[in-house]
């Protein structure tokens, strides 16, 4: 592959998590859901396999395109006054790519300031996020992609 077209490549996925986060963090800031619902439906494949570990803060396997949209639902169930801003983008190739990120908010019942910090591997499939797996360590998602540290 052309250097040029994987440049392109990684360009478009790094678009990809922005529009996400920009998603997410609009949905936070109307604490409503709608906006990242939107964002889901046009970029989320419809066989989605979400993994969080019970070591995440949304733990669970979260299956397709309501998976992806009950994932965010559920945090924003927990917290208040939530944001989220990438930190990192790792590019593997043109399907897989791993995004450290951090958010935060303060938690609903005890107003406990709550900051996390992420690792997310995501495997694209015909330009749609097919699997999406949160991890809190950064060698975890890197071993998750084929790479290490």
């Amino acid at each position: 592959m052309r250097r040029d077209t994987r440049r392109a490549m990684s360009q478009r996925n790094v678009e990809l998590v922005q529009r996400g986060i920009a998603a997410i963090n609009q949905a936070y800031a109307q604490d409503d859901i709608a906006p990242w619902r939107e964002h889901v439906e046009s970029v989320v494949d419809a066989e989605l396999v979400l993994e969080a570990g019970a070591d995440a803060f949304t733990e669970g396997d979260w299956r397709g395109r309501q998976g992806a949209i009950e994932f965010v639902a559920n945090q924003m169930e927990v917290l208040k006054g939530m944001w989220m801003r990438l930190d990192e983008f790792i590019d593997v190739d043109e399907d897989r790519f791993v995004v450290a990120i951090t958010f935060g908010g303060q938690a609903r019942h005890t107003a406990i300031p709550v900051e996390l910090h992420p690792f997310h591997a995501l495997t694209l499939r015909n330009g749609m996020i097919r699997r999406w797996q949160v991890f809190l360590s950064r060698k975890e998602a890197l071993e998750a992609v084929g790479l290490s540290e």
